[in-house]
């Protein structure tokens, strides 16, 4: 059943609100904010910055002329505090900011669907011209506050009038006893990241259901994306309840490569990135393990890089494929996890993905970042370039590293990545540290840059944990 409801508005006031929306547009109350203070830079160029109304975030996903940044909830205030609206008028819990980036320079916010509680809406993706009548949907995650859901969302208007943006479907777990008596069923404690894909309708998420302990595989069917239909679920060995082997750490999000019938994704806490087997979605079935050393790694993204020519690798034994790996840091100069590990990036040859080995490993010196405050390493890397997987054709990567801002790293050699350029940003006004205001050692207010996108023109979009908005950045060193 379609669940249509419009966002931000009280139904006495809706008459009222609507003329307000068209005249607040008339007077271009949407222009982006002024440009910040440039901040230290090599070979990357500020091109445009909006503020996201100082809202904290996590995801920045770009496809066409348009930016979707997914925003986690208010964690610097206990209790959390809603933000102020300016294109409603309402406060609002943080959730999903929409704007419009035909000009990179001048972003514009032109909606913002915010969540009905204080919740984690961190995750966004979009699918346009889907089903028929075609129409343009982004759904995104929702978790903590005690709901655990995502969330799908008619989006076809928000050029012209957003105000008609609204809810059509939810997911909201699994059939009961689907896996056996008391396993499957609402999501509970976990529903972290998706992947829709467009041509097969699916949505992979990385999702937890009762009978496990932990984030795993969940696939649904969106083919009507007011009535989704679970379609399988893909857990390793120790993350069902009663399995024998010890309890293990997250699936914590798919990277999907339809084409070739393979999904990738790290595990928090185990340093191994699996690969799946999709060919038949309702079947997915373990391919390999790529596992970092030592163990215990927070492992976040991981996608396939094929190489056409590799210095020094003879031209009968190319192509060759390596999967691109990164962890994710944590506070300091280490993870949230035991034995105090670094955390970096790996190239990993997966040309016979059964027997897979590491090649090469990049980070960023530790020094001035490691003492800095607030976490230090990446988060992730542009696995997407406008809506689509990366297919590296560039081999140049952006990073999001956190106090280190935004990197640019060159893979043309898999076996010896190096970095070429940076740039990060200042705090701004919106910037309040990571800790809660009440702690008993708040750390100091320093950037967080958190995730970062690209678009079809190669700007990159980055996006800040701790409220100091959005920066677009131009990578000017040398072009492959």
């Amino acid at each position: 059943m379609s669940k249509k409801r419009s966002w931000g508005l009280h139904v006495g006031l809706f008459s009222v609100l609507c003329l307000a929306v068209v005249g607040l547009i008339a007077r271009n109350a949407f222009a982006a904010p002024d440009m910040p203070s440039s901040g230290e830079k090599k070979n990357v160029k500020l091109v445009g910055y909006n503020d996201l109304q100082g809202r904290e975030t996590l995801q920045i996903t770009v496809n066409g002329n348009w930016a979707f940044a997914g925003h986690l909830n208010d964690f610097y205030n206990v209790p959390p505090k809603q933000k102020l609206n300016p294109i409603t008028g309402f406060m609002e819990w943080n959730g999903t900011s929409i704007l419009e980036i035909s000009n990179p320079a001048r972003p514009k916010l032109v909606w913002h669907i915010p969540n009905d509680i204080s919740a984690n809406s961190r995750s966004v993706q979009v699918v346009y011209n889907y089903g028929s009548p075609p129409r343009d949907y982004l759904i995104r995650n929702s978790e903590g506050g005690g709901v655990w859901k995502y969330q799908i969302f008619d989006i076809t208007d928000r050029g012209t009038n957003p105000i008609n943006i609204h809810l059509v479907g939810e997911i909201l777990g699994s059939p009961p006893n689907s896996c056996g008596p008391g396993c499957g069923g609402l999501f509970t404690n976990g529903t972290h990241k998706g992947w829709w894909s467009k041509d097969s309708g699916l949505f992979y998420s990385a999702s937890n259901e009762p009978g496990f302990v932990s984030n795993h595989l969940v696939i649904h069917d969106l083919a009507d994306p007011a009535n989704p239909v679970f379609v399988s679920r893909g857990w390793i060995p120790g993350q069902k309840v009663g399995d024998t082997e010890p309890a293990v750490g997250n699936f914590h999000h798919p990277v999907v490569d339809e084409a070739n019938h393979r999904l990738y994704s790290g595990f928090r806490g185990t340093g191994e990135v699996v690969i799946y087997d999709i060919t038949n979605p309702a079947t997915p079935t373990i391919v390999s393990y790529v596992g970092t050393q030592p163990p215990f790694r927070a492992t976040h993204t991981a996608a396939p890089v094929v190489y056409d020519v590799v210095q020094d690798i003879e031209e009968e034994a190319l192509p060759r494929k390596y999967l691109l790996v990164c962890d994710e840091g944590g506070g300091g100069d280490y993870t949230d996890f035991p034995n105090v590990i670094r955390p970096v990036t790996f190239m990993f040859d997966i040309s016979d993905e059964r027997n897979p080995f590491n090649v090469s490993i990049w980070q960023v010196p530790s020094e001035p970042f490691r003492f800095k405050g607030g976490r230090f390493g990446p988060h992730n890397f542009h696995e997407t370039v406008n809506g689509k997987l990366n297919d590296f054709k560039s081999k140049i990567v952006w990073f999001a590293y956190f106090n280190a801002g935004a990197r640019v790293v060159d893979i043309s050699n898999p076996y010896q990545m190096k970095e070429v350029g940076y740039y990060i940003p200042e705090p701004t006004a919106n910037s309040h540290p990571i800790t809660p205001i009440n702690a008993a050692k708040p750390e100091p207010t320093v950037i967080q840059t958190n995730d970062v996108d690209v678009d079809s023109r190669g700007l990159a979009y980055v996006v800040d944990r701790t409220g100091a908005g959005l920066h677009v950045l131009e990578y000017t060193g040398n072009k492959k």
